[in-house]
């Protein structure tokens, strides 16, 4: 299988994208969004940095619910649907096109967050490490970070070369290859429709939840606490996925 390019992220996050997990994502984002709240305690108001925020699916939940939030991503068509949606809703979101390894200058927010697995998408291992300095600078003192991502071990465990689901409507087949000494992960991806099949090649690098909290901690996390559900259980190797919640220092 060919391997995906360094930046295959810059043109997969755009139409294509949407036209696949949207609607589905539509339906799940009031629920997510209730589970954030239940998980970290969270009540407005409070600043919260969404980051990627893709097409503003959580910014715009959240910033209904009071709270002010801030969106940032490299995808300045993902950017323009974000901000048109907001429009619709009625709510005010900051939209900043922006590199996520890169902190804001005098940014000061009490929660970063990094959702459905915008991360590990990097060539470089130290590119992820950068995404997690990134949020800790751009924290108040007590201020805490979210980061939830598949889970690596499960993933590498029950390593399945190929997969067949469904997103809605559309059939989805995946071919998969897994450096295990890098943990990368390369899927070939083809989305069958009424108009035809689309391929595409995505790259991921797998994190076990011991991996993220070591970045936590490298980072200047004073507390990493790791789950394996938003129910707060806690996070195990048959777990789906892995949240992680780092605090700053008081």
């Amino acid at each position: 299988m060919a391997e995906a390019p360094p930046d295959w992220w810059r043109g997969w996050f755009g139409p294509r994208y949407l036209a696949l997990y949207d609607a589905t994502l539509a339906e799940r984002t009031p629920i997510e969004v209730d589970q954030i709240e239940a998980l970290l305690h969270l009540h407005p108001p409070r600043r919260i940095l969404d980051l990627p925020c893709g097409q503003g699916r959580h910014a715009i939940e959240l910033a209904r619910r009071s709270y002010d939030v801030t969106g940032v991503d490299l995808s300045e068509y993902m950017l323009g649907v974000a901000r048109e949606r907001a429009e619709v809703a009625g709510v005010r979101v900051r939209w900043l096109a922006g590199d996520m390894r890169e902190a804001l200058p005098g940014a000061a927010f009490d929660l970063v967050l990094n959702l459905f697995t915008s991360f590990g998408y990097f060539d470089d291992e130290a590119d992820d490490h950068r995404v997690v300095g990134a949020a800790a600078a751009m924290l108040e003192p007590g201020g805490r970070f979210l980061l939830e991502v598949i889970n690596g071990e499960r993933i590498m465990r029950n390593f399945q070369e190929r997969e067949w689901f469904t997103v809605g409507q559309t059939a989805v087949m995946e071919r998969r290859s897994l450096d295990r000494s890098t943990r990368r992960m390369v899927v070939e991806r083809t989305v069958s429709s009424p108009i035809g099949d689309d391929t595409s090649l995505h790259a991921v690098r797998l994190y076990r939840g011991p991996e993220v909290e070591a970045m936590l901690r490298d980072a200047g996390f004073k507390r990493a606490d790791l789950y394996g559900d938003w129910d707060g259980a806690g996070l195990t190797a048959d777990s789906l996925r892995v949240l992680a919640v780092g605090t700053m220092p008081a």
